[in-house]
């Protein structure tokens, strides 16, 4: 079994992890950065509003970045479809569709080419990009910058801070951008900074780190278990599957013996949700929990439970990241280095 180094080992210089740590200061830059913009939140959600309904695409880890964003403008809107880019651009256009599109370059190949399309048909587009003047940025009618600093490997503070921008424009739409809300979120990022040592120490302690993971969640968890494949086999080179844990009962389930492995997130616990993962582990499963609410021994709770479910999800992303740097880093490699990729535009 492949085991990372101990706890309190020093530690190589690694920008991956330093990426991850740097998270907590973007997404307080980011919260005061767009809570201000109120010019671009107005017209981006008149936009938005006047349309029979909203598209919300992106790729790779952008993509990913938008389930908590769909998830609360379904609740301000009444027609909302979220879709990968490239599936797309195999497909006519509807008319009186309008266009939320997140991209952290803003020049991805997908991307270029529907900003392009959109442009000569002339349907609305709201872009959240980190790159003004990109190809996304020019053809939008209005953009919500993130003025996060670049990660220096894949798509990390990237990650969380262009969901937290299409957040706040959600937030916006629903009347519910204030400062009560501004308040509860940078205190929930101050949770998340002191506790990110805490954090590290317990995912570098799983034993089965550095192997290939289920990722299982309930409810918004979805967003961070998709993206923890992503991130895992970017940085660590294993296979990850990732499922809500309902739609496993009802067949994979079968694979659960000793030795299985699990991430377990439940960013919306209740009842039903214990029960399932006690079922889980009756039957072998190991299972490391990212939760909101003190759950099983070992588990990372994450701040922000207090918070509506969407943005429960930028917190999970910590633990999940560190995850994918410790399972690279117990497999002898440099979580931080592309083999095939010099970088990577999303």
């Amino acid at each position: 079994m492949t085991t990372a180094a101990p706890v309190g080992a020093e530690r190589r210089p690694n920008r991956f992890l330093d990426d991850i740590l740097a998270q907590p200061a973007a997404l307080h830059a980011v919260l005061d950065h767009v809570a201000a913009q109120t010019g671009p939140l107005e017209r981006a959600g008149r936009l938005l509003r006047a349309a029979d309904r909203v598209v919300l695409t992106s790729m790779g880890s952008a993509y990913h970045s938008l389930v908590p964003v769909a998830d609360a403008l379904d609740a301000v809107l009444p027609n909302v479809r979220l879709v990968e880019t490239a599936d797309l651009l195999r497909r006519p256009r509807r008319p009186g569709d309008a266009y939320l599109v997140l991209s952290r370059s803003g020049e991805s190949r997908e991307i270029r080419q529907l900003a392009a399309l959109l442009c000569e048909e002339r349907a609305p587009l709201v872009a959240v990009t980190m790159t003004p003047g990109s190809s996304l940025d020019q053809a939008a009618d209005v953009t919500l910058h993130d003025p996060a600093p670049y990660d220096s490997f894949i798509c990390t503070k990237a990650y969380s801070t262009m969901a937290l921008t299409g957040l706040l424009l959600s937030a916006h739409m629903a009347g519910d951008l204030d400062d009560r809300l501004v308040r509860a979120l940078h205190g929930t990022f101050d949770e998340l900074d002191e506790q990110a040592p805490a954090i590290l120490a317990a995912v570098e302690a799983v034993p089965w780190i550095g192997e290939s993971v289920t990722f299982l969640s309930r409810g918004i968890g979805a967003a961070t278990a998709t993206a923890g494949t992503l991130w895992l086999e970017e940085a660590a080179r294993v296979r990850a599957s990732a499922s809500t844990v309902d739609a496993f009962l009802h067949g994979p389930v079968e694979q659960v013996e000793d030795g299985f492995r699990g991430v377990w997130i439940d960013l919306e616990p209740d009842p039903a949700g214990a029960v399932q993962r006690q079922y889980l582990k009756d039957r072998g499963a190991s299972l490391f929990g990212v939760v909101t609410a003190p759950g099983e021994p070992g588990d990372v709770v994450v701040p922000g439970g207090d918070l509506p479910p969407a943005y429960r999800v930028l917190t999970a992303a910590m633990p999940v990241q560190m995850l994918a740097y410790a399972s690279g880093r117990a497999r002898g490699l440099d979580p931080g280095t592309m083999r095939y990729l010099g970088w990577v535009v999303q």
